[in-house]
């Protein structure tokens, strides 16, 4: 495993630490999938798949939230304990299809690739009609200025235009957690904001681990 701290990426900074690409992890991941990884992600991986992606995109779907970020990765291989366990691409896919994501997603076709602090996820789509296009899971947060349903969108058309559509939020960028906690807006009643840690203890959201 790589100890650099980060590697720049069709301009963009990516966060390590950084794994050794596997082509046989590849062939095993799309193995169990059934379908291949589209060109454009699986270059991602080979040249710069980390763990962080500190950026925002637009979702205009998501109003009166339309500022959303996914930036934690999953990786491709195995975690340090030699296993397909949380924040791998493998195990969050055997993950989503057995949790109450499954329940609120149609996720034929979906591998789930990166979420943010409040476990929404962005997917991979795999379906060959619609092969590359990235697509998004955001959850209804039931407080004024927040979503007031669950929303599935569509982000991008593919991985390298995602990449491209990425950008630095200030306002989040203030107020992350991992340099001002005390920063992040709190919801009454419940966790940090959407982007800060969790707000899973908020009554009427799912009680979830730290990735779905």
């Amino acid at each position: 495993m790589s100890q650099e701290p980060s590697r720049w990426y069709r301009g963009r900074l990516v966060g390590g630490p950084f794994r050794t690409f596997d082509p046989g992890e590849c062939t095993a991941l799309e193995r169990e999938l059934g379908l291949p990884l589209p060109p454009a992600y699986r270059s991602f991986l080979a040249a710069a798949g980390g763990e962080r992606l500190d950026y925002s995109v637009r979702l205009p779907a998501c109003e009166p939230e339309p500022i959303q970020s996914f930036d934690n990765l999953y990786q491709l291989g195995r975690d340090d304990a030699g296993e397909y366990g949380w924040g791998t691409l493998l195990g969050e896919y055997r993950r989503s299809r057995d949790g109450w994501l499954a329940e609120n997603v149609p996720l034929t076709g979906l591998l789930p690739i990166a979420r943010n602090g409040g476990s929404d996820v962005l997917f991979l789509d795999l379906n060959p009609a619609t092969h590359g296009q990235l697509h998004a899971f955001v959850h209804a947060i039931a407080w004024p200025g927040y979503l007031g349903d669950h929303v599935s969108t569509k982000v991008a058309d593919d991985f390298d235009a995602y990449l491209d559509s990425l950008f630095i939020d200030p306002i989040r960028r203030r107020t992350s957690g991992r340099t001002s906690p005390e920063a992040i807006p709190r919801i009454p009643g419940g966790g940090q904001s959407r982007n800060g840690w969790t707000r899973n203890c908020r009554p009427g959201v799912p009680r979830h681990g730290p990735h779905l």
